[in-house]
């Protein structure tokens, strides 16, 4: 049709890829189903970015996960998950290939030879430029699922360590580098918690709401009209993750900030003075 301007009457017939979508109930819209991206990927294992709100494996009330939906993309690969990410968290996750591959990889994260690195926005700004947490963690009894830090005697409690560095310094916050030696859950966020420098947003572990009524000095409350946060999840960020695989190859696999922390992130510096350590 580009060799000559349309008339009435014409029919003009488009062609478009399919989409997968998710089956929806009668009156409720549908949602478009889309892999998570491809970092990077060996013979022995993949590297994706996961999407916040989306849980690793599926989740109560047949919540689709990350490993499912690539498990159906890619059926020949028999896909295991190596380590976790918290729902609201995003970034890079490693999905070995097979049992061996699962197994090696396994090991080498027990034996702290997968380098993590995590980016949050905490609330209050730490005294120190870079400083080591190390606190043990165990299941809190009145909380199920939560963690909690204790004594190294207490059972069902293990070893945790966290090392913290100051990326960049705010009135009320500061965005920090985190690198864990060891792979607990919620270790982040407990260890965070427990130096009194809670992730923005994480409520379940003290966490501040991030509300522009808290940076802009002159910010201005309509009445009648309750104030949106702005960011709908904890800020934390799986930016980067280096290893030797299965074949001795050297991977490094890096996923960009997501847009919802990026304009976060944006406000914060727009709105308070900052100085970088």
């Amino acid at each position: 049709m580009h060799d000559r301007k349309l008339r009435v009457g014409d029919v003009v017939i488009l062609t478009a890829p399919l989409v997968e979508r998710a089956s929806t109930r009668r009156g409720k819209a549908s949602t478009t189903v889309s892999l998570p991206e491809l970092l990077l990927e060996t013979d022995s294992v993949l590297v994706v970015a996961k999407p916040a709100g989306v849980p690793v494996v599926a989740g109560v009330g047949g919540a689709s996960g990350v490993l499912g939906q690539m498990r159906k993309a890619r059926p020949d690969d028999d896909l295991r998950v190596v380590h976790r990410l918290d729902r609201q968290a995003s970034g890079c996750l490693l999905l070995a290939k097979g049992l061996s591959a699962s197994r090696y990889l396994e090991l080498e994260l027990r034996e702290g030879r997968i380098d993590e690195s995590y980016v949050a926005l905490v609330t209050g700004v730490p005294a120190q430029d870079q400083q080591d947490i190390e606190a043990w963690l165990g299941p809190d009894r009145r909380r199920p699922g939560m963690v909690v830090t204790g004594d190294r005697d207490r059972t069902g409690y293990r070893e945790a360590l966290t090392n913290v560095q100051v990326r960049q310094r705010f009135a009320r916050h500061a965005l920090v580098a985190l690198r864990p030696s060891t792979s607990r859950g919620h270790q982040l966020r407990v260890h965070l918690s427990s130096i009194g420098h809670s992730i923005v947003c994480d409520e379940g572990y003290g966490g501040e709401r991030l509300l522009l009524s808290r940076l802009k000095p002159d910010y201005k409350m309509r009445p009648g009209v309750v104030e949106r946060p702005l960011l709908q999840r904890m800020f934390l960020h799986a930016e980067r993750v280096a290893f030797v695989d299965a074949d001795g190859d050297n991977v490094v696999a890096e996923a960009p900030m997501p847009e919802d922390l990026a304009v976060a992130l944006r406000h914060v510096e727009k709105y308070t003075s900052t100085r970088r350590p």
